[in-house]
């Protein structure tokens, strides 16, 4: 198999190549920054981050804006009563998100055209900052994802008259998954004219497509002789310097649009001798129930 575009070259002491949140261990210095890299950067965040980086943005506007009217003199703010300076920016602080949010309860009210200047200012700076916050949340619920839950582990387990290897998913979304694909290769390094180099296989799946998803799917590599996986002593695979990496397509009825997923396991994240646990069971209405966090259960096999 070619190069997908990882690259070639070993350097010992590398992480994995694919992180297990699908994010690829690669970190790029040096590269012009762009607004547009900035959105998507906020876009791909992760949601507490987000709403943290959200509040502090707004909570430190709102203080520098506080801070602006107690340097003018409170008195230019009327309805309010002057006292400490720790009274007076508290006044300020909440004028001021009031001001920002166009809620204006109208309790204080700028005086003079220094203060209406600021609150002027303070106006526009608040309409543009909550379309951005408001343009942002949109695209974040907009954007199509598949989130998929992997097995934390794969296992190497009897099959027909050998063995294979397994890993299984399940969606967590309630959206219908249609033409659903998966690509599975594993890296090796390996010496090359004295270099280290790394290798790509492509593992064949027993079904690597399925039409529908609306279960569990449980992938299987068998190993027989044209399997990369035949040539390394399996007893021994935890410490095998190897990563399969998984790369799953599919269309997502509700956005209308195709979704990709990745996923990775390292050969100590591999069991040998094991299978998986069911995670699924009939109810007496007759409904197939899917515990999900069974989706992680194995057990050694009975030889």
């Amino acid at each position: 198999m070619k190069d997908p575009g990882l690259g070639s070259k070993y350097r010992p002491g590398e992480k994995r190549l694919v992180n297990p949140d699908g994010s690829f261990n690669i970190h790029k210095l040096g590269t012009p920054s762009n607004l547009r890299d900035t959105y998507q950067w906020l876009v791909k965040l992760s949601w507490s981050r987000f709403l943290a980086l959200t509040f502090v943005i707004i909570f430190g506007l709102n203080l520098l804006f506080a801070l602006a009217y107690v340097a003018i003199g409170v008195e230019q703010l009327q309805g309010n009563r002057p006292g400490t300076f720790w009274h007076n920016l508290g006044e300020a602080f909440f004028f001021s998100f009031q001001t920002f949010t166009t809620v204006g309860y109208g309790h204080i009210a700028p005086f003079g055209k220094v203060a209406n200047f600021i609150a002027v200012l303070e106006l526009y700076v608040g309409l543009m900052v909550m379309a951005i916050i408001t343009g942002l949340l949109y695209g974040r619920f907009a954007k199509p994802s598949l989130r998929l839950l992997f097995s934390k582990n794969a296992v190497i387990a009897p099959y027909k008259n050998g063995k294979a290897l397994m890993f299984r998913t399940v969606n967590l979304r309630k959206s219908d998954l249609l033409e659903v694909y998966a690509s599975v290769s594993l890296t090796m390094h390996a010496k090359d004219h004295g270099e280290e180099k790394r290798k790509y296989y492509r593992l064949k799946l027993e079904i690597d497509r399925i039409e529908f998803f609306p279960g569990t799917w449980t992938l299987v590599h068998p190993i027989d002789d044209d399997s990369p996986l035949s040539r390394i002593n399996l007893d021994n695979i935890a410490e095998e310097e190897l990563e399969i990496i998984i790369q799953l397509k599919a269309f997502d009825d509700t956005f209308s649009q195709h979704v990709h997923a990745r996923y990775s396991y390292l050969g100590s994240e591999i069991l040998v001798d094991h299978e998986f646990a069911p995670a699924s069971y009939v109810d007496e209405q007759g409904n197939l129930i899917i515990e999900v966090q069974k989706i992680h259960a194995t057990q050694p096999v009975n030889k």
